[in-house]
Formats: structure tokens, C-alpha cells, sequence
């Protein structure tokens, strides 16, 4: 595999946390993408045989970016495109229990991106210090490729407070 990575700016003081990144099996070709935005996101192209973009995000907990930040960056991408990561948004849309101010912005992008959720409601994290659950990361993708993948949450946290999430071809 080759990870395609972006680590999130911090001082010489601070420890960092976050990040995004992409696994790409060795045997498949990808192109890296360049992006102009000042989220935690990286994209590429990839042939699986037919081309898709696939686009990995973080929004920290304390970030303060709109759904207009998420618009600019999918319409940048060339369709069509796959979108996962952790959101730290909470909306009874994705299975959490309520629906907080950055879960409105991700659904209005939702509204206004025309991608499709994939998630199924699922919990994909667990609070380590209240045993917790919610459904912090997200999937979305283009209409063409809604029926073509199944989301799952993997039963392992793996050492995380994140459950590993997959797509799957069916």
C-alpha cells in the first residue's frame, strides 16, 4: 500500500492531532491530486477499473469551516467522487442521538453537493472516557455510484476510538 497523507499545521509546541490520509493498494494506478482548500483533505484518482476520485477528510472538533468550504472542495474534484472521513458532526440523519450545529452544515451540503450518504446509521466512535457511541465519520458519493458500494463499520476499533469504516464493491 502507499499512503497518501496530509498532516494538519501545528507549532513546534503543540502535539498534532488529525490529519488525513488514503491507502492505495500498490497494484491499482492513482494519480495524486492537488487540492486548493485549507481543509484537512486529500484526494486521488484511481482506476477500480473505471476512474474515481476518492477524497479523505478531517474536520478537528474545534474547526470553524461552513458547508461553502465543503462545496468548493468537492466541485474541484473530478467526478465522480467518493468523500469519507471523520466530520466530528452529530445528525439523527447518520445515527446520532442529536443533531448539533456542525451536523446542520454537513446536511446542507449534503442538500446543496447532490452526493448520497452511505452511511446506515451505524456508530463508527466510541468515547473512551464515557463509553459512548456516535456516528462521527461520514461517506458520501456521487448518485452514479450509490448502488455500486456497500458501507460497512468494522467490529474492531484496532487500538482507536474510531472504528475502521469500509466501502465495498458488492
Amino acid at each position: 500500500y502507499t499512503l497518501i497523507k496530509k498532516l494538519p499545521n501545528t507549532d513546534s509546541n503543540a502535539r498534532p492531532t488529525g490529519g488525513a490520509g488514503i491507502l492505495v493498494r500498490n497494484d491499482i494506478p492513482y494519480s495524486v491530486l492537488t487540492l486548493n482548500s485549507s481543509l484537512q483533505a486529500v484526494a486521488c484518482r484511481i482506476s477500480l477499473p473505471e476512474p474515481v476520485t476518492l477524497c479523505s477528510i478531517y474536520r478537528p472538533p474545534t474547526s470553524s469551516w461552513s458547508y461553502t468550504d465543503l462545496l468548493c472542495l468537492v466541485s474541484s474534484l473530478p467526478s465522480p467522487v467518493i468523500l469519507m472521513g471523520d466530520f466530528n458532526s452529530h445528525s439523527t440523519l447518520w445515527g446520532c442521538s442529536t443533531t448539533n450545529s456542525k451536523g446542520v452544515e454537513v446536511e446542507t451540503f449534503l442538500l446543496q453537493s447532490n452526493l448520497c450518504l452511505l452511511n446506515n446509521k451505524s456508530s463508527t466512535y466510541l468515547h473512551p472516557a464515557t463509553g459512548s457511541s456516535s456516528s462521527l465519520d461520514l461517506a458520501f458519493c456521487d448518485p452514479s455510484l450509490y448502488m455500486d458500494y456497500n458501507w460497512s463499520v468494522h467490529n474492531d476499533l484496532c487500538g482507536s476510538d474510531h472504528y475502521p469504516t469500509v466501502l465495498k464493491k458488492p
